[in-house]
């Protein structure tokens, strides 16, 4: 009677059960995984170390609007264009803790709980935003793809995970349900501006995707044109724009509110949003006076050619990106250097392996979630609002898909919708196998399902065949970021230490020495001296770092650098403009830099 219960409640409630055991899962990784943070961290990407380091030197009295890194490049110290809202959510739970334990130990625990909840809040999330549109079964497959995916369990969910992308994604999900809802306008509107507001106020990674949305909202207000669709466009454009400009005053000090950013919500980018909401709204409030879709499509795009005319002179400065300010070496370096920065055809041949662990469940939903709308589409029959539901991810999807074209970082762009249109193919394959006990959906169904949640099962018997993983650090590299060894340079009075670019954040983060390099955009200096004068031989190189005013060198035991002068050194050469200093570690080799 028991297991007959059992099975009963399981066929009821089977979304319950799936969340369960993801939440389950998830809290027992991170448990797991948190334990090891103490010595860990340190191995995690530099944005999560650097993001601690914020928040710390926030609660230790730094103001709001200043978000310098004073521990690099002293005394000006390093420019971040980072939002100090993440860092109240992570001082949320570092300041609580900090009564009860060591504030290290505290930072420590929060680093596992920040990632952990945005996480918990994602699952949550496309489950029930899932079952709201698509019903039941869509819905616990995507919360198993959510679960683990490598992109969303591990990459950006994980313990440590500190950097804004895992809340750009919560974000993003919550924008593309707005999108599709059901019912209710008004509150998806509000809701979907909300989060695409927060999105772009801490960081502006995710604008493609929100403009992406802008044009699907539009879309389905011209084509799709029912009341509550235009009062959905209409919603979300207003509150886009208000919320936006809230954030910004929030996060900006009053006196840099004029200046124009190009890499943070700033004046730019709200003369986009406002020229956008204007196309959009104007021809949807004025529908009646527009004779058919046609005039309507030209009045928005007639409104967004003067719009845009306008507001060139803050737009025009920022089609070079964010790192159109830097010198051509230093944008050179950056596209040469930053693994994730690189396109995706780039990025596929030199890191085989996790390209297809990121990008196939991409490729895979889309072709799927494509078929699944085209089937729809010729079918002849009204197309349901699940199916123009699929078709609005699919717009969404596509925008990630091709800027990962771009960088292959924007993949991100595209995880919110992937886990939602693979539930729905997924689920119709599983229900043409239990209907018509078809062995073909069936094995589809499952193919499908493991390539979009688990694709490194599809692709480990194949690795071999691949081009292995190449990384531009060695092994030899990867044990001197180690804490234990990074924690022995602390012998040493406190020093102004030139290391490699990806070695700068955890340099500070670990001892009690100043650093001279970051990848980090708005400086020029922290890229050039991490990475050019170790393309440099002795005479050349010891000009560069005595003008970035280092007191000490640091490289890492048999290491291999682009320079032979810096290679011969990491293998126990000599050079009358370094002294060597003594350190208890065997992975360190840290050189006092004499003066002239």
């Amino acid at each position: 009677m028991k297991q007959t219960n059992l099975i009963e409640f399981a066929r009821q409630r089977p979304l319950f059960l799936v969340l369960l055991g993801t939440i389950t899962i998830a809290l027992v990784k991170a448990f797991i995984d948190g334990s090891k943070l103490e010595n860990n961290f340190v191995t995690m990407g530099n944005d999560d170390i650097m993001r601690l380091l914020t928040v710390r030197d926030w609660l230790a009295g730094q103001g709001w609007y200043d978000v310098r890194q004073y521990q690099m490049l002293p005394p000006e110290g390093l420019p971040l264009h980072w939002s100090r809202y993440i860092d109240v959510g992570i001082a949320a739970f570092i300041v609580p803790l900090s009564y009860v334990m060591p504030m290290a130990t505290a930072e420590q625990v929060a680093a596992a709980i920040w990632p952990t909840l945005i996480l918990l809040l994602t699952i949550l999330a496309i489950g029930f935003g899932t079952r709201r549109v698509f019903e039941t079964l869509p819905s616990c497959f995507a919360v198993l793809c959510v679960a683990f995916w490598p992109l969303t369990a591990d990459l950006h969910m994980a313990a440590g995970n500190l950097d804004h992308h895992n809340v750009q994604l919560l974000m993003m999900i919550i924008v593309a349900f707005a999108l599709i809802w059901p019912s209710r306008p008004i509150a998806a509107g509000v809701a979907g501006g909300v989060a695409a507001a927060f999105s772009l106020a801490i960081g502006l990674e995710g604008l493609p995707f929100i403009v992406g949305a802008g044009l699907a909202f539009f879309m389905r207000a011209l084509f799709v044109a029912t009341p509550m669709s235009r009062q959905l466009l209409v919603v979300f454009c207003i509150t886009l724009g208000i919320a936006s400009a809230l954030l910004m005053m929030g996060q900006t000090a009053p006196s840099l509110w004029a200046q124009p950013v190009c890499d943070q919500l700033g004046t730019p980018t709200l003369a986009l949003i406002a020229v956008a909401g204007t196309a959009c709204i104007v021809p949807m409030a004025a529908h009646r006076f527009l004779p058919s879709t046609a005039w309507q499509l030209g009045a928005t795009i007639g409104l967004t050619v003067i719009g845009v005319g306008l507001a060139w002179p803050l737009l025009s400065g920022c089609l070079d990106g964010p790192y159109g300010d830097l010198p051509l070496e230093v944008q050179n370096i950056i596209s040469e250097r930053i693994v994730e920065a690189k396109p995706g055809l780039v990025y596929l041949q030199a890191h085989t392996e996790s390209a297809f662990i990121f990008g196939l469940p991409v490729v895979v939903a889309l072709l799927m979630g494509s078929g699944l709308w085209l089937s729809a589409l010729r079918s002849g029959r009204p197309m349901a609002h699940r199916d123009q539901a699929v078709g609005l991810l699919l717009i969404l999807g596509l925008v990630g898909f091709a800027m990962m074209f771009v960088q292959m970082r924007t993949v991100i762009m595209a995880a919110p919708v992937v886990p939602i249109i693979g539930g729905v193919v997924v689920a119709k394959f599983v229900k043409g196998y239990l209907q018509r006990r078809d062995l073909a959906q069936g094995l589809a169904a499952i193919a499908i399902a493991v390539m979009i949640s688990s694709p490194a099962v599809v692709t480990s018997p194949f690795i071999s065949l691949m081009t292995k993983d190449q990384t531009h650090v060695g092994t030899t590299a990867a044990n001197c970021r180690d804490y234990a060894s990074l924690k022995a340079l602390n012998d040493v009075p406190p020093a102004v230490v030139l290391t490699t670019v990806s070695f700068g954040p955890a340099l500070i983060w670990a001892t009690h020495h100043k650093g001279l390099s970051g990848p980090y955009h708005r400086s020029a200096a922290a890229f050039s001296n991490g990475i050019v004068p170790f393309m440099l031989e002795s005479a050349e190189m010891a000009e560069y770092v005595r003008n970035t005013g280092a007191t000490h060198l640091l490289l890492c035991r048999g290491n291999s650098y682009d320079s032979d002068f810096a290679t011969d050194m990491a293998n126990g050469g000599s050079a009358d403009w370094l002294r060597p200093v003594t350190v208890n570690d065997d992975a360190q080799l840290l050189f006092e830099v004499l003066p002239r």
